[in-house]
């Protein structure tokens, strides 16, 4: 990150950090405090001032930092280098821009909270050795709840000034709900803190632990909260499992995680242990180790807000392709054998009794120990066989073709393969090249189905870096110093292109699921368009050799758009047919159909909604195509057995 970024991302965090314990501090004096307040009547209007004063110095300091980061923000944005131009161009940011407007929006709302935190004085009246004023009474029910709903509200505009006011649509939506359930409850957990260990520090020692014991329920529905969301935003900001523990973005939120981990044992030993001591014999020692503990944790609530400043700052993982770190990754493909997947149901079955009576021991006191060996024995002997569950990995494991398997890639690909490969796998792919039988292991045949159980970053690995052979010297020479990167995702496009052919040449079907190469097209009216512009429709693609004013196809359907493929440029005649615009289009085709390029003349294809290849015909075979009833049972076929947009095919390419 740069010095700038990094200034952005700390205002950022602490401004949000303000925030938290602005709202905090009121939920805490509104829901927490009262009853312990009721209990103790006398030191009731010094707790009261001194929360409410909390209150107030947090929203100064998050109207403060919140210009702060305004002023770097337009720094960036307009990119100014000196204070006069900075100046001038704030309040074109402040004002036409959806960050500046969404933050003077809560600047507003912080004004209104700070007029409504005033304190009623009471007369003359002086809290003794505090100087600070007495209060006659807590404030009036309306004003404070007022606070509480406006500063919840400044809190949750957050997610509209980072990444997921920016997504948009149904996933941005899902995001922004996620977020603001996620700052509320980290506002009602960690901005109470500080007021909770204000309260201990005031309130006599059995009035205290009442706080605490009322603080409970709020802290525990905050933390479920907190982790429910965190694994939505997992899934659509980090990118799972890959993006976690393979990209920077994921590497802050493991930071985060693991002081939300220390948060909670911290927050566990307060509420199991020294709330009980507080009410207890021995109250001076326990309410200075409960201060200590609960400092320590506002300390580190700090840092995870801050933290997550950072993270708002930093490219979501899913759109970085994650660089996994481990040797190892986990694969559920051992449930497809039939000879493994017993001993993995089984080991994963004797798991679970061992945790069964872990838990039965800690709660039995008299079966503690005999369970817990026994539960050690248990796991000990199943735990290795859920080696299983493992398989090789290598640091682009998770990587997907940038490609998204274009028609260009798949034929710049095969020119590819014919120049570097084809001497140790053959013409074909086979693995019978004229080099073959003196290498030390005999090349992959690149037409079999394994080819399909790798990954895209899996096949990147392979084709990068090669193999060696068991005995010593090199199998498989990598192309990462003679080829670029983009030609090696060509080169894979190619390879995944020709064993679906393969497949179909030799079974008449596509034994895979396969997606429609990327392409390019040109309708009658002149406009261009591309497979994302007919993303959820059926495509029927037609190989044509001339004219398409010859075809004696009927071209129009309701629900299907039908793209002529050309070989080479031609015009669109019929106001219900495009035309391809790329020769490579025609290329990718015949590789795909498992026929050479003249052959492919008169094939017709049928594109699920999803963009999957999923029936082919040619002329003279049965089922004429041309006949709008054939045509139309072989749609209704296809539409009777979808295959899933996410289907797993061993690579992805659609983003």
């Amino acid at each position: 990150m740069s010095s700038v970024e990094i200034i952005v991302a700390s205002l950022r965090g602490a401004h949000v950090a303000a925030l938290v314990s602005l709202f905090g501090t009121l939920v805490f004096l509104t829901l927490v405090a009262r009853a312990a307040m009721a209990e103790a009547p006398v030191d009731a209007p010094r707790l009261h001032w001194r929360l409410l004063r909390l209150a107030r110095v947090s929203t100064a300091f998050a109207l403060v930092i919140g210009t702060a980061w305004l002023v770097v923000e337009t720094v960036v944005i307009a990119g100014t280098d000196d204070i006069a131009t900075t100046l001038r161009a704030l309040p074109v940011v402040a004002w036409q821009t959806q960050f500046g407007q969404w933050l003077l929006l809560r600047g507003l709302l912080l004004l209104v909270v700070l007029g409504l935190l005033r304190p009623r004085r009471a007369g003359l009246a002086v809290a003794p050795m505090l100087g600070a004023p007495m209060l006659r009474a807590p404030m009036p029910g309306a004003p404070m709840l007022g606070a509480v709903l406006l500063a919840g509200i400044a809190l949750v505009l957050q997610p509209l000034l980072g990444h997921a006011g920016a997504i948009g649509g149904g996933v941005g939506a899902t995001l922004i709900a996620s977020e603001v359930m996620h700052l509320l409850a980290a506002g009602a957990w960690l901005g109470s803190l500080l007021p909770l260990f204000i309260t201990i520090g005031t309130l006599p020692h059995n009035f205290a632990a009442t706080a605490c014991r009322s603080f409970t329920p709020i802290g525990l529905s905050a933390v479920l909260v907190l982790a429910g969301t965190a694994v939505l935003q997992v899934t659509d900001l980090m990118g799972d499992m890959p993006g976690l523990f393979g990209t920077g973005y994921g590497h802050v939120a493991l930071v985060k995680v693991g002081l939300f981990g220390v948060l909670l044992a911290l927050a566990a030993v307060n509420r199991l242990a020294l709330t009980d001591r507080l009410a207890g014999a021995a109250p001076d020692a326990a309410r200075r180790h409960m201060r200590t503990s609960i400092a320590i944790e506002t300390v580190l609530g700090a840092v995870v807000v801050i933290t997550a400043g950072f993270l708002a700052t930093h490219t979501p993982g899913t759109h970085e392709e994650p660089v996994w770190p481990f040797p190892w990754r986990p694969s559920l493909s051992v449930f497809a054998e039939p000879d493994l997947r017993g001993e993995v149901i089984g080991a994963l079955v004797a798991v679970g009794v061992a945790v069964i009576m872990t838990v039965a021991g800690m709660i039995w006191r008299r079966m503690r120990w005999p369970a817990l060996v026994v539960a050690a024995i248990i796991a000990a002997r199943a735990i290795p066989h859920l080696d299983l569950l493992l398989v090789e990995a290598f640091p682009t494991s998770f990587f997907t073709s940038p490609t998204e398997f274009a028609a260009t890639a798949i034929a710049h690909g095969a020119k590819l393969f014919a120049a570097n490969c084809v001497a140790c796998h053959g013409a074909e792919g086979h693995g019978d090249g004229p080099t073959a039988k003196s290498l030390p292991i005999h090349p992959a045949d690149l037409t079999a189905q394994h080819l399909w159980a790798h990954s895209d970053g899996e096949m990147f690995w392979y084709v990068s870096h090669g193999f060696d052979a068991p005995e010593g010297g090199v199998a498989m020479p990598g192309f990462a110093g003679t080829l670029s990167s983009e030609a090696r995702w060509d080169l894979i496009d190619y390879l995944h292109a020709h064993n679906a052919g393969d497949s179909m040449r030799s079974t008449g079907t596509w034994s895979h699921p396969v997606p429609v190469p990327q392409f390019d097209a040109t309708c009658a009216d002149g406009h261009a368009i591309d497979l994302d512009d007919l993303r959820g429709r059926v495509l029927r693609i037609i190989a044509v050799s001339g004219d398409a004013a010859t075809l004696s196809v009927p071209l129009a359907a309701r629900g299907i758009t039908t793209i002529l493929l050309a070989r080479k440029h031609m015009a669109a005649t019929d106001p219900a047919a495009c035309v391809t615009s790329e020769p490579e289009t025609w290329t990718a085709f015949a590789i795909l159909s498992g026929v050479p390029d003249d052959a492919l003349v008169g094939e017709q294809v049928l594109v699920d909604q999803n963009h999957w290849l999923r029936a082919h015909w040619r002329p003279g075979e049965p089922g004429d195509w041309n006949d709008p009833q054939a045509f139309a049972s072989v749609v209704a076929d296809l539409a009777a057995h979808p295959i899933a947009a996410d289907t797993g095919s061993g690579h992805a390419h659609q983003h």
